[in-house]
């Protein structure tokens, strides 16, 4: 669970897996949340800050109601008069440009897709799940087909954007709405059928594509608010997720990353989370991705606990001492965010734009843990 800047504008051991040698697990990534709160013309700068960290993967919440805020003729027509594609074209081909990798996050759906109704009340996104999976996994197969590193977008030339998260933290109600009809849960089965239809096209559209699904949120138990991230994992299977997608969790503890606990989810106790993707189909063989983590350096009114700002430096050099993030199973740990906001303070800035101790630790840390394999720009 975090609170990114446009609600401003309102771990263990992988059973069976054998260590690397240090310096071959994970990678590390940044997250802006400020981007999809910022308008096209102010993209380029978002995009300068991030990349002056020196990171090379940059994770960008992309909004579909922004780039299809009328229902297209044909929705899988990347070139639809509906689309409008300037926020998108900015952030997603400038950030390739720039000479880093983008994981894309698709979510917040426009009101046509969702008969009108928002969702959860209070929020400035739709949490509302789609009325019809089809329609997200049209406009999948359009997004990823204007960024296959084929297609001419205008202005633009070709750009490559491989990494594509099917929605965010889908078993938190303030994203995926509603969770129950009384006591049967609807949010998973919705979800997989979301998921079973946009990976096929995704990858149809663009073959070198990477889907990403269950981008799950760090709750520990069901209850009225959402899943619980352990029987979310088991939703997926109970629900009939297919095959072909890599797997995505958050975590955000309440203690240091080394530090043993009971606490779920923590850095020590994520091997509970390998146990339930490796009973998924193709499980085993899933990568495990982090697209957020992080300390937060002030109680928000949505976590009560606070780190000091040495704490949060130290402790993100930690991260990638812990087993689990050194094995080959974890490609990459996204810190979550490039600068506080008034709700969510895990930044590597302040609210004000001064740099916390986290931001000269990012900047080394992306040279002693850069991004490998196909993550890396360029691959």
């Amino acid at each position: 669970m975090r609170v990114t800047a446009p609600k401003m504008l309102a771990a263990a051991l992988v059973a069976g897996a054998a260590l690397p040698a240090a310096g071959l697990g994970a990678g590390i990534g940044l997250q802006d949340d400020r981007m999809a709160a910022s308008s096209a013309g102010d993209i380029p700068g978002r995009i300068a800050m991030a990349q002056a960290t020196g990171t090379q993967v940059l994770r960008i919440d992309t909004f579909w109601a922004t780039a299809a805020p009328t229902e297209p003729a044909d929705a899988t027509n990347h070139l639809d008069p509906a689309y409008d594609w300037s926020w998108a074209d900015a952030a997603l081909c400038g950030t390739v440009k720039a000479g880093m990798q983008p994981i894309v996050t698709v979510w917040n759906a426009p009101g046509w897709a969702t008969g009108g109704k928002q969702g959860v009340k209070g929020v400035v996104w739709n949490s509302k799940a789609p009325t019809n999976p089809q329609d997200f996994a049209d406009f999948m197969s359009a997004l990823a087909t204007r960024y296959n590193g084929v297609t001419q977008i205008p202005g633009q030339g070709t750009c490559l954007v491989k990494f594509y998260e099917i929605w965010n933290e889908p078993n938190l109600q303030i994203y995926l709405y509603p969770q129950y009809s009384g006591k049967n849960v609807v949010s998973s089965p919705k979800y997989v059928k979301m998921a079973n239809l946009a990976v096929p096209a995704i990858k149809a559209a663009n073959p070198r594509a990477v889907p990403i699904t269950g981008v799950t949120g760090p709750k520990g138990k069901s209850d009225s608010s959402g899943r619980g991230t352990i029987d979310w994992i088991k939703d997926l299977k109970k629900f009939g997720l297919k095959a072909g997608s890599q797997y995505s969790q958050h975590i955000y503890p309440a203690v240091p990353p080394l530090k043993k606990t009971t606490i779920f989810p923590a850095w020590d106790t994520l091997d509970e989370v390998v146990t339930e993707v490796n009973k998924l189909p193709g499980g085993k063989s899933k990568k495990i991705y982090i697209t957020e983590a992080s300390y937060t350096t002030a109680k928000t009114p949505y976590r009560k606990v606070a780190f000091t700002n040495a704490q949060q430096a130290a402790y993100m050099k930690d991260i990638f001492k812990v087993p689990f993030v050194k094995s080959p199973r974890v490609p990459v740990v996204i810190w979550f965010q490039l600068q506080d906001n008034p709700n969510w303070p895990g930044g590597l800035l302040l609210n004000s734009g001064a740099q916390k101790p986290s931001y000269a630790q990012f900047q080394r840390m992306t040279k002693s843990n850069p991004p490998k394999g196909n993550l890396r720009p360029g691959s």
